[in-house]
């Protein structure tokens, strides 16, 4: 009976850790960034035994706070906050680009930097903004203010389950 409990305990942490890291990759966080270069990638794929190529935008920005150049990937998303400007992003980049008193822009994103698999995170939205200008990523409070409500409502009502 112990060895059951302590399976169920750790699908639980388990099941717990990686909702977080998915509510993490999916809500929008923020930067202050002054945008450095943009690139434009053609990418070849198979999808069903057939090669598809499609162009990615690509966005080289250097973070306010601490001078780190970080690169995000600028592609339309339609399944996930239906991102269709992905085109309109990477003009409002290359201008500031051309600005020759190098702008600041909030840059809202999503996702992870993996360098073992090639991933980036993706813009949702750059504008120009003031040099002292701050971002809160109000929708993420909110995210994980509702994910921890919840945790404490399915903990309560199956108190006796987890902690059998």
């Amino acid at each position: 009976m112990i060895v059951l409990r302590w399976v169920k305990r750790i699908l639980l942490f388990l099941f717990l850790i990686s909702s977080l890291l998915l509510l993490d990759y999916m809500l929008p966080n923020g930067r202050l960034v002054h945008v450095v270069g943009t690139e434009v990638k053609r990418v070849n794929e198979q999808v069903n035994g057939e090669e598809k190529t499609r162009d990615v935008y690509f966005i080289a920005a250097d973070d306010v706070s601490n001078g780190a150049t970080r690169v995000y990937r600028n592609e339309d998303a339609w399944l996930y906050l239906f991102k269709i400007n992905s085109a309109d992003i990477q003009g409002q980049a290359q201008s500031l680009v051309q600005d020759d008193d190098k702008p600041s822009a909030i840059l809202r994103y999503y996702g992870y930097r993996i360098q073992l698999f090639s991933m980036f995170p993706n813009i949702l939205t750059l504008q120009r903004a003031e040099p002292e200008a701050q971002y809160t990523p109000w929708l993420r409070y909110v995210g994980f203010g509702l994910y921890g409500f919840l945790l404490l409502l399915v903990v309560f009502r199956f108190r006796y389950f987890v902690f059998d």
